[in-house]
């Protein structure tokens, strides 16, 4: 997971995919932490890519 978590990390700007309804939503994030063995993706519990991770947790990192 470490490793996983420095090559995000260290990508500066990495890109979640979500799904919304029946379409997929892309967006780019910038902070990640690593706690107790997991990543953990910080954004606002209002925005609406909140409400997609919890309604649909099967998500998808890009980072380069």
């Amino acid at each position: 997971m470490e490793e996983v978590y420095e090559f995000i990390k260290d990508s500066g700007c990495f890109f979640i995919a979500t799904v919304d309804g029946d379409k997929p939503k892309v967006r780019p994030f910038g902070a990640i932490n690593i706690f107790e063995n997991k990543l953990y993706i910080q954004t606002g519990k209002r925005k609406k890519v909140s409400e997609q991770m919890q309604s649909n947790p099967n998500i998808e990192i890009c980072a380069l």
